[in-house]
């Protein structure tokens, strides 16, 4: 009776056994790597989905560079970036490309007394002031489109991005595009050769590091700096109005650009023009291999994508992003058949 009750119990722990690791089997893993920006938003996501699916998407917000890097280097499925690549890389790498959620790059300052007042500043403003050509806050210049607002008579401390940023390139397109003295010295990229300012990593680190920083200007994601109550910059969209970033300003530029003509999407939306549009809107594409290594991830990945696009939209919302619009997400859906 022993040996049987013992045979029982052993046959019992092995189905168990067998049944976990069934369950481990089906429960498979995505990783992915990339956009600070698109963190918040694409961890809620994955979360969700792990909840309603069992699958794991892994995200690790390293910077839109760095996560490129690990994509080709075989480390992770996919990356997200908010630079998108270009057709030869793309066919280089056998990669496919497609924006999944677009946000808000706004300008953050750190101005005592200012309360809920908001700065006002344009794109050549901002430029000098990041090229260090205006260096105090009561600059003459602030001042002049800054009437009502008491300019503090303190120094302008700049915080920037130290790591490879997709929300430094669309910054810097968005200052290259309406100052050609910085087009023309400085430029665009993920990362350039800032002339002035203290460094920090990623968009947490940059947020952080201006909320540490009395008198100090900086550049992040829309949603965090809602979530983290900075001192937004509203900017001048057109000589006579200045305007706030807000979901409908974003979706403005996002609505207004030709997608159809874009070659894998790669399109920016920075200074787009309209009264009613935020000049530094940005969207977040997801690059990942035409075939990933295993049918079953990359079943997972481009389910969990769709879901994403079509019923993420409430949850992007909520973190101050703005979903795509139906018309371009049957633009991406389309563009997974070839």
């Amino acid at each position: 009776m022993i040996t049987r009750f013992i045979g029982q119990g052993l046959a019992g722990l092995l189905m168990l056994a067998g049944g976990i690791a069934a369950n481990a089997a089906a429960a498979a893993t995505v990783a992915g790597a990339g956009s600070t920006f698109v963190e918040p938003v694409l961890t809620r996501w994955a979360t969700q989905w792990a909840q309603q699916q069992g699958d794991t998407i892994r995200y690790d917000g390293v910077g839109s560079g760095a996560g490129i890097e690990q994509l080709k280097a075989g480390k992770v499925d996919f990356a997200a970036t908010d630079a998108p690549l270009k057709d030869e890389e793309l066919r280089a790498g056998g990669f496919r490309q497609f924006p999944i959620v677009a946000g808000g790059i706004v300008p953050v300052t750190n101005l005592r007394g200012a309360g809920r007042k908001r700065l006002r500043l344009d794109g050549p403003l901002l430029a000098r002031i990041f090229q260090g050509k205006i260096v105090r806050w009561n600059d003459p210049a602030l001042q002049a489109v800054n009437p009502t607002f008491a300019m503090p008579d303190a120094p302008i401390t700049v915080v920037r991005r130290s790591d490879s940023s997709g929300i430094t390139y669309n910054f810097t397109a968005y200052l290259s595009k309406t100052s050609p003295e910085w087009a023309g010295t400085i430029g665009t990229g993920k990362t350039v050769k800032w002339p002035v300012g203290i460094a920090a990593e990623g968009n947490t680190g940059l947020g952080q590091r201006v909320v540490e920083t009395p008198y100090s200007i900086g550049y992040v994601e829309y949603g965090y700096a809602l979530q983290h109550e900075l001192q937004i910059v509203n900017l001048y969209a057109t000589p006579e109005r200045a305007i706030s970033p807000t979901q409908t300003t974003i979706r403005n530029a996002l609505e207004s650009a030709d997608w159809l003509g874009a070659s894998h999407f790669n399109l920016l939306l920075v200074g787009i023009q309209g009264s009613d549009t935020w000049p530094i809107a940005a969207s977040t594409w997801i690059v990942m291999p035409r075939s990933l290594r295993g049918a079953e991830r990359e079943r997972i990945a481009m389910t969990f994508f769709g879901w994403a696009l079509e019923r993420g939209g409430e949850t992007a919302d909520s973190l101050g992003y703005t979903p795509l619009p139906p018309g371009l997400v049957g633009l991406v859906k389309e563009s997974w058949k070839r």
